[in-house]
């Protein structure tokens, strides 16, 4: 098995001058890696409300992660970007990267993407619906549009037929469970995506907790007037990164929706020396 040389940068100097192996294996453990800066968790659509207290460090994306993203597809894009993030982002010895909220995945990538290259701007061209004018943009970070988790989330919700649901909301792990469910073989019937979504909310009904099948089953047999009532109640704790830029048309004012398409030169932007 091939050794790695030590890397002691990160580490209290009073532990490695003790010259106790085990403290310093262990220290090194619970040190975030080289390199890495903290994450400022209110910065995401989450705004960090749905984590533990403990930091999160992110680093800059490798050669490999920049090769992968550059080849980005339909198919590939969730594998892609969670092998990303397993890479990307440290929570501890004891952090597993499935518990990251699916509302921040894609904001991580744009966030890993500015940290790489200093934020350097992405040239966008588009037209304004309102007056016709055309004409470039230069997409940073702060123009990424994002709907944000600015309310507090309520330990229980009450709907209107009595019922008392615990909320949840989904992670890495479960869009993993949702896969495996839509493609369990010992289910006779169809699987409705966007109910599924719904259900995945669903932690527990009158302090019964409830796998995802039966939180979707729970779903599915609602009256319509309360499955309504639950729907738009879960429209207020939505948050997430839309794919898209945001600007002021320059001629009129008007404000400008541009798509973010992940590209090849977005990812392996030209270096200018």
């Amino acid at each position: 098995m091939k050794s790695e040389k030590l890397d002691l940068n990160n580490i209290n100097p009073e532990t490695v001058n003790s010259g106790n192996l085990g403290d310093i294996v262990a220290a090194m453990r619970n040190a975030p890696p080289k390199g890495s800066i903290m994450l400022d968790k209110t910065l995401l659509p989450s705004r960090g409300k749905l984590y533990p207290d403990t930091p999160l460090y992110v680093k800059k994306l490798t050669p490999l992660n920049v090769k992968n993203l550059a080849v980005i597809t339909a198919d590939n894009i969730n594998k892609v970007i969670n092998n990303v993030l397993a890479t990307s982002i440290w929570g501890g010895p004891n952090f597993d990267y499935t518990s990251i909220y699916t509302g921040d995945k894609l904001y991580l990538i744009f966030y890993l993407r500015a940290y790489t290259y200093n934020d350097m701007p992405f040239r966008l061209r588009g037209e304004c619906t309102e007056c016709g004018n055309i004409c470039n943009y230069d997409f940073t970070l702060s123009n990424l549009d994002i709907q944000y988790l600015d309310e507090d989330v309520p330990e229980y919700i009450e709907l209107g037929n009595g019922d008392r649901i615990k909320l949840v909301f989904s992670t890495i792990a479960t869009e993993n469970a949702v896969n495996q469910l839509k493609n369990r073989q010992d289910i006779s019937i169809e699987i409705n995506p966007e109910l599924l979504e719904l259900a995945t909310y669903i932690k527990s009904v009158n302090d019964v907790d409830l796998t995802l099948f039966k939180a979707y089953e729970y779903i599915t047999e609602l009256d319509a007037m309360t499955f309504s009532e639950f729907a738009n109640i879960i429209s207020k704790y939505l948050f997430c990164v839309r794919p898209e830029a945001k600007f002021k048309c320059p001629k009129c004012g008007e404000d400008i929706y541009l798509p973010m398409p992940f590209v090849s030169n977005f990812f392996l932007p030209v270096i200018k020396k």
